[in-house]
């Protein structure tokens, strides 16, 4: 039993820093509210998650509330600033 919590501590310990977390400056048209910019830094996704975002409910309600946006998947560039082409979803 002691060597299962070891192995499943040292595989918590593992996946820590693996999201890091940038603040943004300020909200598009003046809204107001944070926003961070977020990094899979494993498997390269990105997020922008704001506390003041406009959210549609299923019913087809709007509403302002904190939510993430996808911003897709970063690959690694060969050199620094290569430009990286948009791929394809």
């Amino acid at each position: 039993m002691l060597s299962g919590l070891l192995v499943l501590s040292a595989a918590a310990w593992a996946e820590e820093g693996r999201y890091e977390a940038l603040p943004l400056a300020g909200a598009d048209g003046g809204k107001g509210g944070g926003r961070a910019f977020i990094l899979d830094t494993r498997d390269g996704h990105v997020w922008v998650w704001s506390e003041n975002e406009l959210i549609t409910a299923p019913d087809g309600s709007r509403r302002y509330g904190a939510g993430f946006i996808y911003q897709g998947k970063l690959r690694p560039g060969s050199q620094p600033g290569e430009m990286i082409e948009q791929q394809g979803r």
